[in-house]
């Protein structure tokens, strides 16, 4: 899978909410961004891995 455009596709998206998430086989919930850009919005669910086990951490940083 080609990451780079993987995550691209988010670049123009605004963070317009969030919450966590439940999932009856995760071990932690997960955290959820809800992304809008005009008409369009989408679910960005962080998850520790691939398989879906847990939710997982982002890290923040201040960008120049």
């Amino acid at each position: 899978m080609n990451m780079q455009k993987y995550f691209a596709q988010l670049v123009g998206f605004e963070i317009t909410g969030f919450h966590f998430e439940n999932d009856e086989y995760a071990l932690e919930p997960f955290p959820v961004f809800t992304l809008t850009k005009g008409k369009e919005t989408l679910k960005l669910t962080l998850s520790m891995d691939t398989e879906g086990n847990g939710g997982g951490f982002a890290f923040i940083e201040a960008a120049s």
